[in-house]
């Protein structure tokens, strides 16, 4: 776990240094107003690349973590894409309807031009998605994040630059346009090389085989891994929207530029629950509970010593953000630590997703979301109201405390997992802790999982047979 966990830190590490000076390019070619125009249209496209698989993209890595056969790889992965193809058809109609009405029915010319910015960056973003997931489990998730991780960030920032040089006087339409392009060679050229060249393969020569009912079918079973599959853009990556609607697009600048910055102490987060999701698939499927109760302990406590380093280091470099943005963003510095204490809060739980996501349980993540993502953006607007743009930043701490303890108690009750770090951090480097060796040698397997009985997991391939 540390071995992979580790590889997909270097390149999320790596992606990230470069995501920061693609957006401190960004941010000051265009100025506060345009770059909180753009920003907030990436947060939409955002959402509309994670709803168009409709859940499909979640079923498809769970079974691909199983599968080993190229044809059914291939079937899976073709019956993924055409759902997401359907999906995306209607995304693309309606969000093309919002912005004819916003433009020529209410005159609201910022958020038409918001609206239709995301429309042109939202397909490009939904494939380079999707191939990322079904990556991960055929190449291992370092292999599978470098694209978009560094080469991304690379060949925008270039372009950016060049545009620049040559005298072009850049604008969030530009800069969108740019992005959308960008995206859509770098997924071209990731399909060209190595398994991720014979999976798209199989699955091109898998279309005609894949019929109605299959498809169907597919998008009835991604339906409960819709809320995963928004979840977190709607808590978190969605939120530059709510701030443009309750601040103003020029301060949605200032917190779109605060929370990368925060974001950092959330890469080793990010990066162990892309390993995780495999590993807990696994356990969960052969009734390990007592490995995966060890397994998702030392992913916390992995994340929350790592998590508050990072934070501390952060907030002690965050005077220098003034140098590297300017004068005119200095107001970014003062949100950071209420936006620090949300991600330890996040850390502090550990894989929470990737337990939800593998576990079955799926329908109680959408059920938790359905109740939380209002209450959300209730506490964003009135925070917002009340103390404008540092009140947004006190709301996305608030937020997190309580979306924590919500999936914390979840966990709890159906699967038994106490989602909490090592209290002695030596036990989450260790295999199996001499407790636990003794509780797997004297107890039966399938008699620890709590509230599951493992015969009653079907296996992929039969699901989709």
């Amino acid at each position: 776990m540390l071995s992979d966990a580790f590889g997909t830190f270097v390149v999320r590490m790596v992606g990230i240094a470069l995501m920061f000076v693609s957006t401190t390019v960004t941010a000051r070619l265009l100025g506060p107003a345009e770059y909180g125009i753009y920003s907030a249209a990436l947060a939409l496209a955002m959402l509309l690349a994670a709803l168009a698989p409709l859940g499909s993209d979640r079923i498809l890595i769970r079974n691909l973590s199983s599968t080993k056969c190229l044809t059914e790889t291939g079937r899976e992965i073709a019956i993924a894409h055409l759902c997401t193809a359907i999906v995306a058809t209607l995304l693309l109609s309606g969000s093309l309807a919002a912005w004819l009405i916003s433009s020529f029915v209410f005159d609201q010319q910022n958020w038409a031009r918001t609206t239709w910015l995301a429309t042109v960056m939202f397909i490009p973003l939904t494939v380079i998605y999707l191939r990322q997931w079904l990556a991960i489990p055929i190449i291992g998730s370092r292999r599978a994040v470098i694209p978009e991780q560094t080469i991304l960030p690379i060949v925008f920032t270039a372009s950016l630059l060049l545009m620049a040089a040559a005298g072009w006087k850049l604008s969030a339409t530009i800069v969108a346009a740019t992005y959308a392009i960008v995206m859509g060679v770098v997924w071209t050229g990731s399909l060209q090389t190595g398994q991720i060249r014979d999976v798209y393969g199989a699955a091109w020569a898998a279309v005609p085989s894949a019929s109605r009912f299959n498809i169907r079918q597919q998008l009835r079973d991604g339906l409960p891994f819709v809320s995963v599959g928004i979840g977190s853009v709607l808590s978190q990556s969605f939120l530059p929207v709510v701030v443009a609607a309750t601040c103003g697009f020029e301060k949605t600048a200032f917190f779109v530029l605060a929370y990368p910055f925060a974001s950092l102490a959330m890469v080793p987060h990010g990066a162990v629950n892309l390993t995780m999701i495999p590993r807990c698939a696994r356990h969960f499927k052969h009734g390990e509970f007592v490995e995966a109760s060890h397994a998702v302990r030392s992913a916390a406590t992995v994340m929350v010593m790592t998590g508050v380093a990072l934070s501390f280091m952060i907030w002690i470099c965050s005077p220098l953000l003034t140098m590297l943005l300017g004068t005119d963003y200095s107001m970014v510095h003062r949100l950071l630590p209420a936006l620090l204490l949300g991600v330890i809060v996040d850390c502090l739980t550990g894989p929470t997703i990737p337990v939800m996501q593998t576990m079955r349980m799926e329908t109680t993540y959408s059920h938790a979301l359905f109740a939380f993502i209002p209450i959300q953006l209730c506490i964003f607007y009135w925070f917002g109201k009340i103390a404008g743009i540092e009140g947004a930043a006190i709301a996305y701490f608030t937020s997190r405390c309580l979306w924590n303890i919500i999936v914390f108690t979840a966990i709890y009750r159906q699967r038994g997992l106490v989602m909490l770090p090592y209290l002695r951090v030596t036990q989450a480097f260790h295999e199996n802790p001499p407790q636990l060796e003794h509780s797997i040698r004297s107890r039966p397997k399938q008699s620890l999982w709590k509230n599951h009985s493992v015969p009653d997991v079907p296996a992929a391939p039969a699901r989709a047979a």
